[in-house]
């Protein structure tokens, strides 16, 4: 999670089982993403994706009958939880944090981390 001005101000990591395929990874992180700021409180919200297909069907509601479908539909029902939110397609360099989470997960349990960030994340 970032600021106004574009500062980590929460992050979070979570192991998953094996996943059909990136789309589907990237609509739960998505997911697990607004319920963290649902949890955190924030009210007004951009939340971004590399995955521009993921993007899209969020923004049309989109909503089709397999398990990609119900994760778009749980993340499409948490629109009520703030004031404003706006899918938007991410900005690569957005991504090393990302990146640097995911390698996080693989040899770790599942972590949280607010104001007081690893200090590796403050450079992304």
């Amino acid at each position: 999670m970032r600021d106004n001005e574009g500062v980590v101000v929460g992050a979070s990591s979570w192991q998953v089982s094996s996943l059909p395929d990136s789309e589907v990874v990237e609509a739960l992180a998505m997911r697990k993403g607004l319920e963290f700021a649902k949890d955190m409180s924030f009210l007004n919200l951009i939340a971004e994706s590399d995955a521009s297909n993921v993007v899209l069907v969020l923004n049309v509601h989109q909503q089709s009958p397999n398990y990609l479908g119900s994760i778009i539909r749980d993340c499409i029902s948490l629109n009520g939880s703030f004031r404003s939110l706006n899918f938007l397609r991410g900005r690569p360099e957005a991504n090393q944090t990302a990146h640097y989470l995911a390698k996080h997960a693989l040899k770790n349990l599942d972590c949280i981390w607010i104001e007081k960030l690893h200090l590796v994340f403050l450079q992304f």
